[in-house]
């Protein structure tokens, strides 16, 4: 099945005019929802998801990588992640190839 998504997520005025130490990332999450994270360095990201901006702090996990604040954390390993809402809610997502899908 071939699926096109067209999107845009803004880009990232957070980070504290730091520049990114990498690209920032692309993900699919849910069927349709579209998110993006960047790390502004091993202690700090920015996670843009559902048309909001949110600066992570790192949280110290056993496996793969999480970051997160008072309202919501990422944790991803591999090409898998997950968003979690301060309500419990969970979804996933998978980082797009840099050509999209």
């Amino acid at each position: 099945m071939a699926m096109a998504i067209a999107f845009s997520l803004p880009a990232c005025q957070s980070g504290g005019g730091r520049s990114p130490v990498v690209t920032p990332q692309k993900m699919i999450c849910g069927a349709t929802n579209l998110a993006q994270i960047t790390l502004f360095s091993p202690e700090i990201a920015v996670l843009v998801f559902e048309g909001k901006s949110y600066e992570l702090d790192r949280i110290i996990t056993a496996s793969g990588v999480k970051y997160g604040n008072r309202s919501i954390e990422y944790w991803n390993k591999g090409v898998d992640a997950m968003i979690t809402r301060k309500d419990g809610t969970v979804t996933s997502c998978m980082f797009l190839p840099k050509s999209g899908i």
